[in-house]
């Protein structure tokens, strides 16, 4: 098992000390390394139990990621540097095809093929994947790109005529995977994450985190969200058990509750709005026996008292708070549970995970003593490598002033280091919106509705529900369409988490003193509900 080192500065020496993690070395240099391990340790264990299917073992996926790498690069010259885009839903055969790629030497980017046509094939565009895979099963149409080629799980997953090539030699700083976000440019951005990153976070997940090995792990989040990263590859590197629900029951928080519960789940990985429902139900977590761990991340946490009731009658119970953007993936945890006794209703972010670093910057970016707030910067081996577009990429990741060749990624978060040591946020220096953990660029979804007609100008908001969600509302002047017709033409080129669920009508936008828009203010003054009626009716509004 990884030993942490007491190293507090980096190589070369440090003069502007920052909050660092423990340095690790984790032995392994991609996550591959890691799941090999445990298939030579247990191969007859289950790997992945998909609901309405027979278990599979360390041992048969093995056999089967084997077989997609083989086809990819035999069949399809799949290699080094290059991107395979799975259109498929989770389960064994996304899990095989996953690990095949990364044997292949590829990265691997998730989609949802129930996303709008036209947001596929920009991402397929950006991308530039090699490869499409598809479900034959899954909802969503085909989408073709002129340089891609494409195929189907079906027969990446059918026996391999001959040897299989060897697998090419992996280096940590390669590519693992691709994530596609909400992006400020009107446009999704690909976020293009290594393997070092992936590999320390595995490990950090199996061997430091206090979750434990060879746990039962619900594998609930959308595979575009990269918690679902976190929960593959953590429960593959600690020799545990994928559980994929059905869809349908994904869906249901009824029936995902009880799933949890008929399946003896251990880890649990669920945004905020998620535990306030699963909360709310006759049957909660709460009746979950086997249950351990509750990792909560992409919005802010809060211990409600219907979840502090649960920590409180469960005490060996642990709720985890995650923060880390997907540029970096996961930087801080917090661990609280009633029998440590450090339950508080808005917790901290926590302390650094392995190998990762943060500094507290001001707008010059000097740093800030330690309890004064200032920006975000988190450094070390989970920085990603940059968006698939090189000008994005110059915008936030940028060298770190205090350690020449190191990068940082600038977070955009208001942060705070508290007297405990933890860090704190203080909420967003930008306009990024978190819909059920999904990040919003208020940019995108408005440049679509200023393309609509009748529609002179846009302002997407989110605010926050009694229940302490957020929704997204949108402000529009002009002679918009009624709310149906924009939320249709919206759902049409937008995931359903970007589209506003109220609409509002101003004479005017509101405005700071500077010129700039003032979204504190939205919807603005005089602002009406946008009625859903015929278009010719807001005329008399």
């Amino acid at each position: 098992m990884p030993q942490p080192t007491d190293r507090r500065d980096p190589p070369g020496g440090n003069r502007h000390p920052e909050h660092r993690g423990p340095v690790v070395n984790i032995g392994a240099r991609t996550v591959l390394d890691l799941v090999d391990r445990e298939t030579a340790a247990r191969p007859d264990a289950w790997a992945v139990c998909e609901q309405g299917r027979a278990p599979v073992s360390y041992a048969e996926l093995d056999r089967l990621a084997d077989t997609v790498a083989a086809h990819l690069t035999g069949t399809f010259g799949v290699g080094h540097g290059d991107t395979v885009l799975i259109a498929a839903r989770a389960g064994v055969d996304f899990t095989a095809v996953v690990l095949g790629t990364l044997r292949a030497g590829a990265a691997y980017l998730p989609v949802d093929m129930t996303y709008p046509r036209e947001r596929i094939e920009q991402i397929l565009r950006s991308s530039s994947a090699r490869l499409t895979v598809l479900d034959e099963g899954a909802p969503g149409a085909a989408v073709e790109h002129p340089d891609t080629a494409a195929t189907t799980l079906t027969r990446l997953l059918a026996e391999y005529p001959g040897p299989p090539p060897a697998r090419p030699r992996i280096a940590s700083e390669d590519a693992a995977y691709v994530i596609f976000s909400s992006g400020s440019t009107g446009a999704p951005k690909g976020i293009v994450q290594t393997h070092r990153c992936l590999a320390n976070l595995a490990a950090w997940q199996a061997n430091g985190s206090g979750l434990g090995r060879e746990r039962r792990v619900l594998q609930c989040a959308p595979l575009t969200f990269d918690v679902s990263v976190q929960e593959i590859f953590y429960t593959l590197a600690c020799g545990g058990c994928l559980y994929v629900p059905h869809p349908d029951v994904r869906r249901d928080p009824r029936d995902l509750v009880e799933y949890v519960i008929g399946e003896r789940i251990e880890v649990v990985d669920f945004p905020q709005s998620l535990i306030d429902i699963l909360m709310s139900l006759p049957t909660t977590l709460e009746h979950a026996p086997a249950l351990r761990h509750i990792i909560s991340a992409g919005e802010t946490v809060r211990v409600t008292p219907e979840l502090e009731g649960l920590l409180t009658r469960r005490p060996e119970v642990t709720l985890h708070n995650h923060y880390g953007p997907a540029e970096n993936h996961m930087v801080t945890s917090h661990s609280m549970s009633a029998e440590r006794g450090n339950l508080e209703p808005r917790p901290p972010v926590g302390s650094l995970v392995w190998n990762t670093y943060i500094r507290i910057l001001d707008e010059e970016r000097a740093p800030v003593p330690d309890g004064e707030v200032g920006e975000v910067y988190i450094g070390g081996v989970g920085v990603a490598r940059g968006y698939t577009d090189p000008e994005l990429t110059r915008a936030v990741f940028v060298e770190d002033p205090f350690l020449p060749g190191a990068r940082l990624y600038r977070t955009r978060d208001r942060g705070v280091w508290r007297a405990d040591g933890t860090l704190g946020l203080l909420g967003r220096i930008d306009d990024l919106i978190k819909i059920r953990g999904n990040a919003v660029e208020p940019r995108e979804p408005e440049s679509r509705l200023t393309a609509l007609p009748g529609v002179k100008d846009a302002a997407v908001f989110g605010v926050a529900r009694a229940d302490g969600g957020t929704e997204l509302h949108a402000a529009l002047t002009g002679d918009p369409p009624p709310a149906q017709e924009l939320r249709r033409a919206l759902l049409a080129v937008l995931p359903d988490y970007m589209v506003p669920v109220r609409w509002w009508v101003t004479d005017e936008l509101p405005y700071s003193a500077n010129g700039k828009l003032d979204r504190r203010a939205l919807p603005g003054p005089g602002a009406v509900r946008l009625a859903v009626v015929p278009h010719q009716a807001n005329v008399s509004r």
